[in-house]
């Protein structure tokens, strides 16, 4: 198999009553790394296939109850699985039965007796087909999204960046025209004009290069140790003069000893957004806060927030924020104009540290706008990685006793979720896990374990809830 493509991200589920062919097929795909999953009926398929997901289903024809057709008809029928190949496994081997399959959803079949190697080579087959649709539907999704920044970029040329050249243009044809006319004072209010428009035609300038790096992929991400409260200090003091300019208390709540793992670049660039959206929405008199403290019950994350008293939003504008297809752009309280491109920028660089932007908004009370980081200290989420447990029977002695000792409350609970999953492998090693705990419980480790490789799924669920009533 090609390195891009890992059998073990595959989840196979396979419905079949006969325990024989259970164990030729779950031997052989678990030596090749799959991860396995059973049901011995057809009713009992449909229902772990909803709830599980798997990548591709084996199924049987025979089988009591509804046959493998009425199986595969119904997985077909059901949006939530409809997508997952079906490959048949039959000993039916007339032209009519196999178009059937065909019919009602299959995407292959297997003849009975069944040939590992044959088994194989349609599994990973189907699997290789599965994984390439997907890349396509993603590489379509991907498309559109391209489509979306083009557009974008030619709304911002085509207006928002023309809008701001109208003023500047305006002003300086009225000083070469009517310069020996005008007051120093005329003179002066004009100046502060151009001022003001070039810095809007700066800053969006500035936008719409930063955006261009992010979609090229040029911007560099380099986490380090931040000391929050001095970037939200810093920050403050940079758009100390905005805020005098519209008379708005501009302040930092920030608590020291807050360190995050970010990009400082990337952080400076989030919060001064913010900060500068919420200086632009809010009228002289209000006030602007900038804010942090630990996200929910986590001691890995920190969450941060720009909280203004401002003119608020609609829920309907709301639900137009972040989205790089929509175009939605609102005049600030002193006639600030902006593109939306930034919140877009701030979102996709909150993502880059694995956090999350969202806003809350009440019209006419304020907005804020909430984003979550890493914490410095924390454990970075990718070292946390489960690494399946070997095979642990040769660890333990495994006898037969007369008197059986119960294992705790906790350990059957999780048994019998195992048990409706259908997951035999996980039985077995949760099996053997208990037999470590205390010599005590070999017994009914043993008993299960015998179950477990026999697939008697039926058994090991009448043994745990009996188990069960006598504790």
């Amino acid at each position: 198999m090609s390195e891009e493509f890992s059998i073990k991200e595959n989840l196979i589920l396979i419905i079949d009553d006969n325990a024989t062919n259970l164990k030729v097929i779950m031997g052989y795909l678990m030596e090749q790394g799959f991860k396995l999953m059973i049901a011995r009926s057809g009713e009992m398929g449909l229902s772990r296939a909803q709830v599980a997901k798997p990548s591709l289903i084996l199924l049987d024809v025979m089988m009591p109850g509804i046959d493998g057709f009425e199986t595969c008809r119904q997985l077909k029928a059901d949006d939530r699985t409809k997508e997952i190949p079906v490959i048949f496994m039959t000993a039916l081997s007339d032209v009519e039965s196999k178009v059937k399959g065909f019919q009602v959803g299959g995407v292959d079949y297997i003849t009975k007796p069944i040939q590992q190697e044959e088994v194989l080579a349609r599994v990973q087959t189907h699997l290789r087909i599965r994984e390439q649709a997907k890349r396509l539907e993603i590489q379509a999704e991907e498309l559109m999204a391209l489509n979306a920044s083009k557009d974008k970029f030619f709304s911002i040329v085509a207006h928002d960046l023309k809008g701001p050249f109208q003023p500047l243009l305006g002003s300086t044809e009225l000083l070469a025209e009517m310069t020996e006319s005008l007051t120093l004072q005329e003179i002066k209010e004009i100046g502060q004009s151009l001022h003001r428009s070039a810095k809007n035609v700066y800053h969006l300038l500035e936008s719409l290069l930063t955006w261009s790096r992010l979609q090229q992929g040029r911007m560099e991400y380099e986490p380090n140790k931040l000391n929050l409260k001095q970037i939200a200090d810093q920050i403050c003091q940079l758009l100390g003069a905005t805020s005098t300019a519209k008379n708005i208390i501009l302040q930092s709540n920030v608590k020291p000893g807050i360190f995050v793992y970010a990009d400082e670049y990337m952080l400076n660039t989030i919060i001064r957004n913010l900060t500068n959206n919420a200086l632009k929405f809010t009228k002289s008199g209000g006030r602007v806060t900038l804010s942090a403290q630990p996200h929910g019950d986590s001691a890995e994350w920190v969450e941060v927030w720009v909280a203004d008293n401002g003119v608020g939003m609609h829920e309907t504008d709301m639900a137009k924020l972040f989205k790089i297809e929509v175009h939605h752009s609102t005049l600030g309280t002193a006639k600030e104009i902006g593109t939306g491109l930034g919140l877009v920028m701030c979102q996709e660089m909150v993502q880059k540290h694995g956090g999350r932007i969202w806003v809350e908004s009440e019209l006419g009370r304020g907005t804020t706008f909430k984003f979550t980081l890493p914490l410095a200290e924390s454990t970075p989420l990718d070292s946390l990685v489960f690494q399946p447990l070997e095979s642990l029977e040769s660890h333990i002695s495994i006898k037969s006793e007369i008197n059986i000792i119960y294992p705790p409350q906790k350990e059957l609970h999780i048994l019998l979720e195992l048990a409706h999953s259908g997951d035999m492998t996980a039985i077995e090693k949760m099996a053997i896990k208990i037999g470590q705990i205390d010599d005590r419980y070999l017994p009914f480790t043993h008993k299960l374990l015998e179950l477990a490789k026999s697939f008697e799924e039926e058994e090991i669920m009448a043994l745990l809830k009996q188990y069960q009533a006598n504790l």
